[in-house]
Formats: structure tokens, C-alpha cells, sequence
């Protein structure tokens, strides 16, 4: 358990050293400074203030874009990104306890929240966060866009080319090629209605 937190605190050490590094020399100085933390890691372009935890747990294909501010994190869970995923600025990433999977193509806006675990909270004697976490699973397939400030909960499936609105709170699965938004995320239409 000790010997774990040191090495994640010197994976954190380690990440800030190189995330604050502007430029392209930056993009190329992360890459390379990187590679041997990740699971995987393709060609992979890393904003500055990229923050990221359980990077063994972590696989990204090629031409993934992390933006400026992203947390990542995957202690004790996984992360699978396919390739050419775009993720925006200030958005966390969380697998911590679970499993987030996500499609080729699919772009994820500023802002947005994907916690794939829940607290425990069933007992009333002890602190929910004394209670630990209930393990979870996040697919989104591929060619989906998420809107700015979205969340996207615990074993949820959004299927291909999906369009997931701005602020909206994703707590079920969405089928493919539906548009979905509100608090919490309802459809509102279908791409392929708009098609014909």
C-alpha cells in the first residue's frame, strides 16, 4: 500500500516535471518523457497541465489529443482510448475503480465530467466517504461528440455517432445516432431521422 502511493506520487512528480512546457517542443518533450508510464501510448499530442494518475492503466492509440487541463485518472481501473479522440480542455476522465472505454472519432467538449464508479453509500453509520467506491463501466462507441460540460455516469453505453448536448447529465444508454440532452439526458431526436 505505501510502496503503491510513492510510486504514484513520483508518476505525479514526474508528469509535472514535463506539463508545463509550451510549444511544440512541449507536445514532442511529453511524448517522449511519457511513453514508458503508459500501458500504451501512441502518437499522442498532450496539452500543457495535463494531469494524469494510474498511467500503467492507461492505453491511447494514435492521434489522440489531450487539451490543456485534462485530468486522467485510472488507479485501480483502465482507460482505453481509440484513435483520434479529441478531449477538451479542463475535462477529468475518471476510471478510477472502473472501466471507461472510448471510440475512434469521438470528440468529448470542454469541461465534461466520466466517472465510471459510484460512492458507496448503504450504510448510515459511517461517512459516505469512508465507504469506498461500486465499480463501473463507461462505452462510448465511435464518431460521438459530447457537448461542452456534459457528465456522463457509471454504466452507461452511448452508442455510435451519438450526439450528447451541452451540460447534459448522461445516466442511461443512449442508442446509436440519437441526440440527447437535458438534466437528466433525454432524447431528443435522431441524425438518421434528419437524413431522409
Amino acid at each position: 500500500m505505501i510502496g503503491q502511493r510513492i510510486l504514484l506520487a513520483l508518476e505525479e512528480l514526474w508528469i509535472a516535471l514535463w506539463a508545463w512546457i509550451p510549444t511544440p517542443l512541449g507536445l514532442l518533450v511529453r511524448l517522449i518523457a511519457y511513453k514508458a508510464l503508459f500501458a500504451h501510448l501512441g502518437r499522442v499530442r498532450f496539452a500543457p497541465h495535463v494531469t494524469i494518475q494510474g498511467a500503467r492503466n492507461i492505453s491511447l492509440a494514435d492521434n489522440v489529443r489531450v487539451g490543456q487541463g485534462v485530468i486522467l485518472t485510472a488507479n485501480n481501473g483502465k482507460i482505453f482510448l481509440d484513435h483520434n479522440v479529441a478531449i477538451s480542455p479542463l475535462t477529468h476522465i475518471s476510471a478510477d475503480d472502473g472501466t471507461i472505454e472510448i471510440g475512434a472519432y469521438t470528440a468529448i467538449g470542454p469541461g465534461c465530467v466520466l466517472r465510471a464508479a459510484n460512492h458507496s453509500f448503504t450504510r448510515t453509520d459511517l461517512p459516505i466517504m469512508l465507504q469506498g467506491h461500486t465499480q463501473g463501466h463507461i462505452i462510448i462507441e465511435g464518431d460521438v461528440w459530447i457537448g461542452a460540460n456534459a457528465v456522463i455516469t457509471a454504466d452507461v453505453h452511448i452508442g455510435q455517432g451519438a450526439i450528447i448536448g451541452a451540460g447534459a447529465v448522461v445516466t442511461h444508454d443512449v442508442p446509436p445516432y440519437t441526440i440527447v440532452g437535458g438534466v437528466p439526458a433525454h432524447i431528443i431526436s435522431s441524425r438518421q431521422q434528419s437524413e431522409s
